[in-house]
């Protein structure tokens, strides 16, 4: 067996080395419990000893504990554990997934070493901010700004005010990098959120500024430490990697609707059984930037007062929010449960010399221009004066209020353009993500000697460093028609200045639409009162205009608790949650294409991938149904199947089916509903939904036993608590209740109709192992015999039962059973019999019906499950023994005691805890995975443990 090392340097002192072959050996004897010494440590003047470091959580921890120096962070630091507040590090697993990857690379060829230098967590905690910053934008003359600079030092503030063009986005992101990763004080990177969530207005801008954030964690050697996220709605491989390691420093990105929506518990684009996973880890450790927040509308005032609400009701762990924009004002963001503004920055003198100088003196002369007054002469005519006023070999921006005038202009200006003259380029938000990529990538490519026309609406107004020679800008809401200007000689690369066209919109009703009339007339006023000047964007931004006073609906406590409920009426809706998020002419749904048999969805028609997804708007989708103009397609989430979509379903945020031949799409125009088909359709393979009568998920690569199952449960919430800890939100009775949850969640799989289905699920001939009772079949699963059957019902239902001792002397029982019945996300906080089960004889609630019974089971730590008559009464009012309460009753003193967030993040626990140990079942083990020779695996196959909070996810120099 070739030899291969890892090493661990602290700061300039020599490295710790140790074989691979030896820790395989080391962690087979740290499994039982012997003292291993004497690990060959060289370069630190003396041999030291490594202590055996089982834990309650995990048996399969090496521990290695290296002579603390002042500038050298210990192991223990390196697996950013927070030593400082009082907590037992978290351990380096040496035969989890991760370390073998990082230590073999296939076969024989093992000579391969792991270096880290001055190393915390796999980073270099000695690269001071500067350094780090240069690092990420991959120029080693670069500089950050001064005010960049200052939250890197003092942290990120509540309101960031600083004009467009000033580097907001890098402001919003990499002083909270280094600070969580880089910063010299532990204790400073201990108190950083360990996910940063970017929330943009428009989804247009989302991919664009992901790829930024990529660049710049690539530039500054943290890919493997630091994840990037998008949320853009649809089922995507990329929801997994962030749910299923919950502790890895990660950056979200995402637009308000979808950002919202899930922190409303109604995730747009989302299915309903993952709302509470992404409510419970969004709402904990969390910071939040929210960008160009002039455009957000109802979003503003919710994203403040759900600040508020976190800090008034406790969360695992704290939670901030950062607002960012030119012209926001400090009372804006204050609201019934966020009452003040902690923390303002805003420019200073340092900051109005050198590099941002040239920026904020940039000027642009205002310029009205004479277009018709009439909406059907109106294209034609701003179409000849952006061709007129064109700069060849530069770039026009022309930007319009509606997708429709949009579209009209570009229409106009492709008949009036001749071959060999500007490219013109359409761009808004109602393109699927990978023609939306393929646009920005045009406006990306070097310009050609004739030039770009861009025409777009309000996409472009944030968060995309695009400049161009002449920009045209409809009159609107004033605060958008300066963030317009910004793209106007935005680096100040035009000395001799560039110009500002503008108009007002056509005539007619709703002339200013999306924004009212009265914005719209006073940003006329301010406009004619420039013109002929020459600007700068401080000089717009001071402009004493006062926009309309709108109120928006304010989500209250009360609002939010009834949210926390995710089950539909009874008719099948569910509360409509835009009135916080967005006005409601611009809420939009999502619809993919897909070629349809017969023009309905199959029985198996899997979830929509993102790539699919386009926005469109509701207004449009009621025209379709109203008019049949043709089939659209919703998922039944009882079902498990997409059904014909009625007028109550189309809702902001509902993901919608329709056929290829169904039109509706142009991949140059976007949506539309005068486009023509067919559509290309970008289906791939993805999840089926698998509604409340099938258990897709007890499917694994082969039989596991239902101890097996709840033992590797029980220690995965252990893990994840680790890893996320300090939780001070929690008590360590809180965390117990989720860890004995995940050891009882599946007692409901002793059930003989689950059992039935197991056996079932065989091919012909085959039957399982024994008798069981089993976790996961070897094949895939049917639906059960009787419709609705909820396993996860009857876990609950035998824990809370009088002859049940499993919880006896527990404080916490009835949030254990809570925890149990909520981890398919399908029996939570109400419990009702489905469509036909009430009229039964005997009747039934999710499939259960009185006298079932269930037991006797053994279960981990030696306990049994005696057998239990089951009783679905005790679910409703007055229905208990003895005056017990009813299911409602304990889940709501729940929700009261712990409220929301908190009770999320437990049930998120032992959910992510589920799906982590399943995974391990249906997973094959990679070729890096298989690298290490079998003389060297122990005995016992462990699970995949992730490295915790991106411990030694350095850039492996090989």
């Amino acid at each position: 067996m070739t030899r291969a090392t890892a090493s661990v340097s602290a700061t300039d002192s020599p490295s710790v080395s140790f074989s691979l072959r030896f820790v395989s050996k080391l962690s087979t004897r740290l499994r039982a419990g012997e003292r291993v010494c004497s690990v060959g440590c060289t370069g630190f003047g003396r041999r030291y000893a490594d202590t055996c470091g089982r834990s309650p959580t995990c048996d399969w921890r090496l521990r290695t504990r290296i002579r603390r120096t002042p500038a050298a962070p210990t192991v223990s630091e390196l697996c950013r554990a927070p030593i400082a507040r009082g907590r037992e590090p978290p351990l380096l697993c040496s035969r989890s997934r991760w370390f073998r990857q990082r230590l073999s690379v296939g076969g024989a060829s093992m000579r391969r070493s792991c270096q880290l230098h001055r190393i915390w967590g796999g980073v270099c905690v000695g690269r001071t901010f500067v350094e780090m910053f240069r690092a990420a934008m991959n120029d080693t003359e670069a500089r950050p700004y001064p005010y960049q600079e200052r939250l890197a030092a003092e942290g990120l503030p509540e309101l960031l005010r600083v004009p467009t063009g000033a580097g907001k986005t890098a402001a919003g992101v990499l002083p909270w990098l280094w600070r969580r990763l880089e910063h010299p004080d532990v204790e400073v990177r201990a108190g950083e959120a360990r996910w940063l969530v970017f929330v943009l207005p428009l989804r247009s801008l989302v991919e664009q500024t992901a790829a930024v954030v990529r660049e710049w964690i690539d530039g500054a050697g943290l890919a493997g430490v630091v994840g990037v996220h998008v949320f853009m709605g649809g089922e995507d491989r990329d929801d997994d990697a962030w749910r299923m390691e919950p502790s890895r420093t990660a950056v979200f990105i995402g637009t308000q609707d979808m950002l919202l929506s899930r922190l409303l518990m109604r995730g747009y684009g989302e299915s309903r059984a993952q709302w509470p996973v992404s409510f419970g880890l969004l709402h904990s450790g969390v910071q939040f930037v929210f960008d160009e927040t002039q455009l957000m509308g109802p979003g503003l005032p919710t994203s403040a007062q759900l600040q508020g609400l976190r800090e008034v009701l406790d969360t695992g762990a704290p939670s901030r929010s950062m607002w960012m924009s030119a012209t926001l004002a400090p009372q804006e963001v204050c609201t019934l449960d966020h009452r003040e503004v902690r923390g303002v920055v805003e420019l200073r003198e340092e900051d109005r010399v050198g590099g941002l100088a040239v920026r904020l003196n940039a000027v642009r002369r205002v310029e009205r221009v004479v277009v018709p007054e009439s909406a059907v002469a109106y294209p034609a005519g701003i179409a000849q004066v952006l061709v007129a006023r064109h700069v060849p070999g530069k770039r026009t921006i022309a930007v319009f209020n509606t997708v429709e005038r949009a579209v009209a202009v570009q229409a106009a200006l492709t008949k009036l353009v001749r071959r060999g003259g500007p490219e013109v380029v359409l761009l808004h938000s109602r393109f699927r993500p990978p023609e939306r990529e393929s646009l920005m990538n045009d406006l990306k490519t070097p310009l050609a000697a004739a030039g770009q026309i861009v025409v777009c609406t309000q996409v472009l107004e944030a968060g995309v460093d695009l400049s161009s020679r002449v920009l045209f800008t409809e009159a609107a809401l004033f605060s958008s028609v300066v963030q317009r200007a910004g793209r106007c000689n935005r680096a100040g690369e035009f000395p001799e200045g560039a110009d500002l066209l503008w108009a007002p919109p056509p005539s007619g009703r709703g002339q200013y639409a999306p924004y009212e009339q009265e914005d719209g007339e006073t940003a006329v006023e301010a406009l004619t009162s420039l013109e002929g000047a020459w600007v700068t964007s401080t000089r717009l931004q001071e402009m004493p205009v006062v926009p309309k006073p709108v109120v928006h609906p304010l989500l209250r406590r009360r609002d939010l608790l009834q949210l926390f409920d995710t089950m539909p009426d009874l008719s099948g809706a569910d509360i409509d949650v835009s009135q916080w998020i967005r006005d409601g002419q611009d809420t939009t749904a999502l619809v993919a294409w897909r070629g349809l048999t017969d023009g309905r969805p199959g029985e198996p028609e899997a979830f929509p991938a993102r790539d699919e997804l386009c926005a469109a708007p509701v207004r449009d989708l009621k025209t379709i149904l109203k008019d049949s103009l043709g089939p659209l397609w919703v998922l039944d989430a009882a079902e498990g199947a997409w059904r014909r979509a009625q007028f109550a379903d189309i809702r902001p945020g509902t993901v919608l089916l329709t056929s290829t031949a169904s039109g509706w799409y142009d991949s140059k125009l976007g949506w539309g509903l005068k486009h023509r088909g067919p559509v290309t359709s970008r289906a791939r393979t993805g999840k089926v939904p698998d509604g409340m009568s099938k258990d897709d998920a007890s499917c694994a690569d082969r039989w596991v036993g239902l101890i097996e199952h709840l033992e590797d449960v029980e220690r995965e919430v252990g893990l994840l608590a680790e890893g996320l800890a300090p939780l001070d939100g929690l008590s360590a009775g809180h965390l117990e209740a989720a860890r004995l949850a995940g050891r009882y969640h599946d007692l409901g799989k002793a059930h003989s109709v689950f059992a039935n289905t197991v056996r079932r699920s065989c091919p012909e001939g085959e039957q399982p192992p024994d008798e069981g009772p089993w976790a996961k079949s070897r094949h895939p699963m049917g639906r059960h015999e009787r419709k609705y059957f909820r396993h996860e019902l009857i876990s609950a239902l035998a824990l809370l039962h009088p002859d049940s001792t499993l919880l006896e002397g527990s404080e916490h029982s009835d949030l254990i059973a809570y925890l149990a019945a909520a981890h398919h996300g399908k029996v939570r906080m109400s419990v009702r019999s489905m469509p036909g089960e009430a009229e039964r004889v005997p009747p039934r609630v999710l499939g259960i019906e009185p006298a079932d019974e269930v037991g006797p089971v053994e279960l981990p730590g030696g306990k049994v499950l005696p057998r239990i008559v089951v009783d679905p009464s005790v679910l409703f009012l007055g229905g208990g023994q003895e005056g017990a309460p009813s299911w409602t009753q304990r889940t709501s003193q729940l929700l009261s005691s712990l409220g929301p967030f908190r009770l999320a993040l437990l049930e998120a626990l032992v959910r992510v805890a589920d799906w982590r140990a399943s995974q391990a079942y249906r997973t094959p083990p990679s070729a890096q995975d298989q690298a290490i020779s079998s003389d060297e695996q122990p005995s016992a196959a462990p699970l995949p443990i992730p490295a915790p909070a991106g411990a030694f996810e350095q850039e492996v120099l090989w």
